[in-house]
């Protein structure tokens, strides 16, 4: 599987965030465990871009 990435849009599998930290952290999440075999869904990463902001909004959140 090929991550579909777009740097200057900020999307991920057509995903679009607003932020640049959280589509960085989001992209080495996302990466990271597609190497150990995980084949993500356009739905994984839109639950990993609202953890991202919510952990922004509310860095106590975990």
């Amino acid at each position: 599987m090929t991550l579909k990435i777009d740097q200057e849009k900020l999307t991920i599998m057509g995903v679009p965030f607003d932020s640049q930290k959280e589509f960085r952290f989001v992209w080495y999440v996302v990466s990271s465990n597609m190497i150990e075999g995980w084949e993500p869904s356009v739905e994984d990463v839109k639950r990993l871009r609202e953890r991202a902001i919510s952990k922004r909004e509310d860095p106590r959140r975990g």
